[in-house]
């Protein structure tokens, strides 16, 4: 092995078969969708020498720069070709957001990436499902929740650069369309200028309603 991640999946592969890390991206946010993202990591993966290769840096998206986030995720579609994992990554729109609030919306994504993940996959359905964070109330699938699990978890740190490449590319296509608020650089969270923003111009479409409150009420 050559991480800790690979290290903590390989053993606990050993007991259990395959694995399937899950994670979100968003979730906080003012703007924009969440995105999820279910890693399929196969049986036969850590005896593959360039599979531990392709993923030694992985880890925690968000302690990753950009660049390193980019190249993972392009290791993640070499690996998928080559069949030894399988992802999907989906979303939640600000429309379910606002309608399922962020728990329920980030459920219902969630359930979208598992989903597809076993459709193409029905051969893998026992494998353990890692979560990061806490358990998921009400989910139709059985979890094993870790918190921090992205920075544990190779199959969740896969999750968690899959789902946030994916985002960030997102939000910054939507950007173009909502210059006023950078969400080329924050992504669609509250940072300073963003917030500022908001109160000066007003919230767009993209907006999570819910989300807005407290600042309107300050």
């Amino acid at each position: 092995m050559e991480s800790l991640l690979q290290e903590y999946d390989a053993k606990l592969m050993g007991k259990t078969g395959s694995l399937i890390g899950l994670d979100e991206v968003g979730r906080g946010a003012l703007a924009g969708p969440v995105f999820t993202a279910a890693c399929l990591v196969k049986t036969d993966f850590f005896i593959n020498k360039e599979n531990l290769s392709l993923t030694a840096s992985f880890r925690d998206s968000k302690k990753m720069s950009a660049s390193m986030r980019e190249q993972a995720y392009q290791n993640l579609i070499h690996l998928k070709n080559m069949e030894s994992v399988d992802f999907e990554i989906s979303s939640a729109s600000v429309e379910e957001i606002d309608s399922l609030n962020i728990s329920g919306a980030t459920r219902l994504s969630l359930e979208r990436s598992l989903k597809a993940v076993f459709e193409r996959n029905r051969s893998f359905a026992q494998s353990v499902i890692l979560m990061d964070g806490k358990p998921l109330k009400d989910f139709p699938y059985t979890h094993k929740a870790i918190v921090g699990g992205d920075d544990q978890s190779l199959a969740i740190a896969c999750a968690s650069i899959l789902a946030k490449v994916e985002r960030d590319r997102f939000m910054k296509s939507l950007g173009k369309r909502f210059p006023r608020y950078d969400w080329q650089k924050n992504k669609g969270y509250g940072t300073k200028f963003h917030r500022e923003q908001i109160k000066l111009a007003g919230a767009c479409p993209e907006h999570r309603t819910l989300f807005l409150r407290k600042i309107f009420n300050n």
